[in-house]
């Protein structure tokens, strides 16, 4: 059969579309427009717009990925230009969004392995003098601090030969940061540039175009508020706070933290701070532990590698309710067991998720089947997770999403299996 190619966005349905999010965007949120040009000159504002549109098509945008609206702001900023984004395989499947998903032909992803429906989709788009635009991050920057690029774009980049705009957004996850339900107001800045010209990609190999996308892309949200003193205000600022923060930096008991207001504090010591329009920690106890929350997740993900590293081995028992999304029939490789094409997200029945040194595995129920499905954890290098809800582990074409009875608990197992996949990636390197 005949593949169907991904075409441009319809061009007439793009501008009613693109219209209403800019009006959106101007009566609800607070975005600074910048251009850099390669010399250094600054432009913002129309000046800045003028510049963009200068530039045409086709050619490729990169940026940061700190909030859920990340999109909506890219299409701000170029509109009228048509863009495809390429998308997690869970929004183009099921998404509450689904309609706009499809509508503006984005490109699904199969999230940290490779996709080679992701790739032709992305030549489709470019060798029909198209804007592609993605997110090398992966998913939502958790903790507001860029890490390293899990999604490596470099290949594409390099067999592509276009342009490169580089989309530098802050700002955004302190208003709009995942764990949240509660928005805050402040202003968004988008500082827009070209990372790499066709004659540089030419003479730059994979690897140093992957590092100069990386530190094109790298936003820590906390300092750049230091910088610029813009305020981000909300009430209960702290609520949701606990989706990503479990562990507690005095007393070191986990899941014992709650929130109130704009306070976060733990139930068994008392320890508390405030979370201020600054996006920063107030501490009300005499010692401060850290500056912003970004330290704190860190903390819990230094403390989750320190422990791999002490104890060696590892064994955590974790109650879930397991849902999957299929978009075939599906045989797991390693796996005497085959899953059958889903209708968008379905729950799938109850077990274990086991974690040990030598293997995640879950045990239960999937389709009123009892099942063991094995993980192996060289293949998982991140484990995206939405806060507060459940954590993903994609195993080929297929997504399985985790339920824990305590949606706290979601980060505790990223960190873990995220840390000692890390571990297990420097132990390789050492050996080769």
């Amino acid at each position: 059969m005949k593949r169907k190619k991904t075409k441009r966005p319809n061009r007439p349905v793009w501008y009613i579309f693109g219209f209403i999010v800019v009006v959106l965007t101007l009566l609800f949120r607070k975005v600074k427009i910048v251009f850099k040009c390669s010399d250094g000159t600054i432009l913002e504002g129309l000046e800045a717009k003028k510049k963009l549109l200068a530039f045409s098509p086709p050619y490729i945008i990169v940026g940061n990925h700190h909030s859920i609206y990340d999109h909506i702001y890219l299409i701000r900023a170029f509109f009228p230009r048509r863009i495809n984004f390429i998308v997690a395989r869970k929004h183009w499947l099921a998404s509450k969004y689904l309609f706009f998903v499809r509508f503006a032909r984005t490109i699904p992803k199969s999230l940290f392995q490779p996709d080679l429906q992701t790739v032709r989709g992305s030549f489709d788009v470019i060798s029909n003098k198209g804007i592609l635009a993605l997110y090398p991050e992966g998913q939502i920057v958790i903790n507001g601090i860029s890490k390293d690029m899990p999604e490596s774009c470099s290949k594409l980049i390099k067999k592509a030969k276009l342009p490169v705009f580089v989309v530098k957004s802050s700002g955004n996850y302190l208003c709009d940061n995942p764990w949240r339900k509660n928005l805050c107001n402040g202003i968004i800045n988008l500082e827009i540039s070209v990372a790499l010209t066709p004659e540089q990609i030419e003479k730059t190999d994979v690897e140093e175009i992957d590092k100069i996308i990386a530190k094109s892309i790298y936003v820590d949200s906390f300092a750049e508020q230091e910088r610029t003193g813009w305020l981000y205000k909300g009430h209960n600022r702290a609520e949701g706070l606990t989706n990503i923060l479990y562990m507690c930096p005095c007393c070191k008991k986990e899941l014992t933290l709650k929130t109130k207001g704009n306070d976060i504090f733990c139930t068994e010591c008392g320890t508390r701070a405030e979370y201020t329009e600054t996006g920063h920690l107030d501490w009300k106890t005499e010692k401060s532990y850290f500056k912003h929350i970004g330290m704190w997740y860190n903390y819990q993900r230094d403390t989750e590698k320190n422990r791999h590293l002490t104890e060696k081995s590892f064994d955590l028992q974790i109650p879930v309710k397991l849902a999957v999304l299929s978009a075939s029939e599906t045989k797991l490789a390693d796996n005497d067991f085959t899953v059958k094409k889903t209708k968008g997200i379905e729950k799938a029945g109850d077990g274990i998720l086991q974690l040990t040194e030598k293997g995640y595995t879950y045990i239960g129920k999937v389709f009123r089947e009892e099942t063991l499905i094995h993980f192996d954890p060289s293949l998982l290098r991140y484990i995206p997770f939405t806060p507060g809800s459940n954590f993903q582990i994609y195993l080929q074409d297929v997504m399985f999403a985790f339920f824990t009875k305590d949606p706290r608990m979601c980060a505790k197992v990223a960190l873990v299996i995220e840390t000692y996949n890390e571990l297990l990636s420097e132990t390789q390197v050492a050996a080769s």
